[in-house]
């Protein structure tokens, strides 16, 4: 399993010293299986997330692992 990020919304903002700051918002990425198809997707925003499968037939355990480690940035 494999991620590829399909989009990265970034707010920018001024800070009291006038510079322009840079704050990601939110994520959306597909997980890949080991051929390279979307076997689902994972949208990651400022207020929470959720995450979504496009086949019944996948390996629970792999996909747990793979949502696992894109929630917590590994």
């Amino acid at each position: 399993m494999t991620t590829k990020l399909i989009k990265r919304t970034i707010e920018e903002t001024t800070n009291a010293e006038g510079e322009i700051v840079e704050k990601v918002v939110a994520i959306e990425m597909a997980i890949l299986d080991e051929n390279g198809n979307e076997v689902g997707r994972v949208n990651i925003n400022q207020w929470g997330g959720n995450f979504n499968f496009n086949t019944g037939n996948m390996d629970v355990e792999t996909v747990s692992e793979a949502v696992t480690n894109i929630l917590i940035g590994q």
